[in-house]
């Protein structure tokens, strides 16, 4: 296949801020496409502005730690992944809850009537064996969009690495592979969140073979590094 790039934001519906700075991203920058997240506070306007401009890839956000849950008040394990996936590994309350969070956020993502590009998740969380189960039983292996599944990516070289990137290396890798869905060959941006550099996307895509490759992105305000990233990109993709 052909060198495919896609540029997506994540948290489109957190905040007023953030899905001002992705439409601004989408329409004055190179942003392909936004994660939606259900049930947030900006979450109706995300919707609204989706609806506006059909030309940006909306996909669903799946998010299960660090937001606000659908089905409860607040995550027993707060802003935390690492204590996400330890709860799932030994509370069965835990798992049952994510079952229906996952149930409750897609059955809300299509009551927007937006068609579902993509699927990812807070910090990669779809990778647990549970969540993907969850995934699979309510979404079925049939969807047609892709789910963030590629391999992570360095700017430096090679894998970002850390123990939580490390075992996203080894297990996203064997689940991109396995897994039903298309998925990204690489995603890059894990290690440099909140703060992407135009020379340095620009470098890894000149590198990049043949594939289907995302680099993410968040945006938060119109002047945050990976709005001003997004912008740069839009020109200087057009003149390279």
């Amino acid at each position: 296949m052909a060198k495919e790039v896609i540029f997506i934001a994540d948290d489109l519906g957190m905040d007023s801020e953030v899905n001002d700075a992705i439409i601004h991203s989408h329409l004055s920058g190179e942003l392909s496409g936004a994660a939606l997240m259900m049930a947030q506070p900006a979450t109706d306007a995300a919707i609204e502005m989706a609806r506006e401009h059909p030309s940006l890839q909306v996909g669903w956000h799946l998010h299960l730690c660090d937001s606000k849950p659908a089905t409860t008040d607040r995550w027993p394990w707060g802003d935390s992944p690492a204590q996400a996936g330890f709860a799932l590994g030994f509370s069965a309350r835990a798992r049952e809850l994510i079952r229906m969070e996952v149930k409750s956020q897609w059955q809300l993502f299509q009551k927007t009537g937006l068609e579902c590009r993509f699927i990812n998740c807070h910090h990669h969380l779809h990778a647990h064996p549970y969540v993907y189960q969850a995934l699979m039983e309510t979404v079925g292996p049939d969807f047609r969009g892709w789910i963030r599944l590629g391999k992570p990516q360095a700017f430096d070289s090679g894998p970002p690495w850390g123990l939580w990137p490390a075992l996203e290396w080894l297990y996203l890798d064997r689940r991109r592979r396995l897994s039903p869905w298309r998925a990204t060959d690489t995603l890059w941006g894990l290690d440099r969140t909140f703060r992407m550099d135009a020379g340095e996307v620009q470098a890894a895509i000149a590198r990049l073979p043949d594939g289907f490759h995302e680099f993410l992105f968040h945006p938060r305000t119109r002047s945050c590094p990976d709005t001003l990233c997004l912008l740069q990109l839009k020109s200087s993709l057009a003149r390279s």
